[in-house]
């Protein structure tokens, strides 16, 4: 069976709704059962090529095979190569419309995903800790047992005689299409219940407030979600439960940002310190470090502690954090500092405009 949906109609994946409609039309009346009499790989052919045209002569269904089809996607109903039988259940919930019997086996009943967002500060996110949070999902009822019935009696469901699945006829180009869907009556299951549980009127679950605690990946960055598998909604009547996507939102931080594994943050520091160097006690996540300044240290200059950055998510190793300097030209300025930095600048040979200065001072005095 082939997998490639484009490649079964023998169009490339650029072709246009006209080619791959001619495509169809031609492959569909080579392999067309009355054309073919008694042969079962005429008539599985056929199948394929109609369910290839279903997908691809819609154009949404069909960004969605080119999405997911045939690299995956965590979000969708089928991984990897796309295969025939993984389409079926992305599309036509679990059932390919093209069985011998007509109908396929039940529909699966698994819970749905939910997604919920948790704040974390930065300092989490490299030290690490745990993120707690509440929410209400409908879990399997006590009282029966997720099973939705208080005494376990159960009807055929007239609806779908028990299938769990109905038909429905339609035209196309080639006559009569016959598929099938769940059925409205009794979702699927075959069965409708006699004597429906009250507690859960007869879903087998109940809404239950239920609280989280789980453990912060270190080095997990602003958005990216955390799969909880099997710790979600429960299905109706004994379902699978499904999952639960935690989001994570790191709250900004005062003093640092983050830059892929770095942390960065920008350090204000004395023009003395600058000129003259100095030893600074500075605070990280890891603890009180060492900070020399060099003599003439200026703004933009860079200072590395290697391996003090962000843990790399799933991997071994830190990045760095860099502490990037601006100095802090002196305001307010007494009349014996500005004399001294007057001083100062003679003796760099960069003297100041005593008149200019005067004046900055008298208007400082009518402000």
């Amino acid at each position: 069976m082939e997998d490639d949906l484009y490649a079964l109609l023998g169009v490339s994946r650029t072709a246009s709704q006209t080619e791959i409609k001619k495509a169809y039309r031609e492959l569909a009346r080579k392999y067309h059962p009355d054309a073919n009499p008694d042969d079962a790989v005429a008539e599985q052919k056929f199948k394929e090529v109609a369910m290839a045209y279903e997908i691809l002569s819609d154009d949404e269904k069909r960004k969605q095979y080119d999405r997911f089809g045939s690299v995956g996607s965590p979000g969708s109903h089928f991984q990897g190569s796309g295969s025939i039988s993984d389409i079926f259940e992305a599309f036509f919930g679990g059932q390919s419309p093209f069985t011998s019997s007509g109908f396929g086996t039940q529909q699966r009943n698994s819970g749905d995903d939910i997604e919920i967002t948790v704040s974390i500060t930065l300092e989490e996110v490299v030290t690490g800790g745990e993120a707690e949070f509440t929410v209400v999902l409908p879990l399997p009822c006590e009282t029966c047992s997720a099973t939705g019935s208080e005494n376990e009696k159960l009807d055929t469901c007239v609806t779908c005689n028990g299938h769990g699945q109905v038909q429905q006829v339609r035209q196309s180009i080639l006559g009569q299409v016959m598929s099938t869907s769940t059925c409205p009556s009794c979702r699927g299951f075959g069965t409708s219940i006699v004597d429906p549980c009250q507690p859960c009127k007869g879903s087998g679950v109940q809404n239950i407030e239920k609280s989280f605690s789980i453990e912060i990946p270190k080095g997990i960055d602003n958005g990216v979600t955390q799969r909880l598998s099997g710790m979600g909604p429960a299905g109706l009547r004994g379902g699978q439960r499904g999952d639960i996507h935690v989001r994570y939102v790191v709250e900004p931080h005062s003093r640092f940002s983050r830059h892929g594994d770095n942390l960065i943050e920008q350090l204000w520091i004395p023009v003395s310190h600058a000129a003259l160097g100095s030893e600074i006690k500075y605070e990280t996540f890891d603890g009180t470090q060492t900070l020399d300044i060099p003599l003439g240290t200026r703004t933009g200059d860079r200072f590395r502690y290697a391996g003090l950055g962000v843990p790399k998510l799933q991997r071994r190793g830190r990045g760095d954090l860099i502490v990037e300097v601006v100095v802090d030209t002196p305001q307010n300025l007494s009349k014996v500092s500005e004399d001294l930095l007057s001083q100062l600048a003679e003796e760099l040979g960069q003297p100041i405009n005593v008149k200019s200065t005067k004046k900055r001072r008298k208007n400082k005095k009518n402000e």
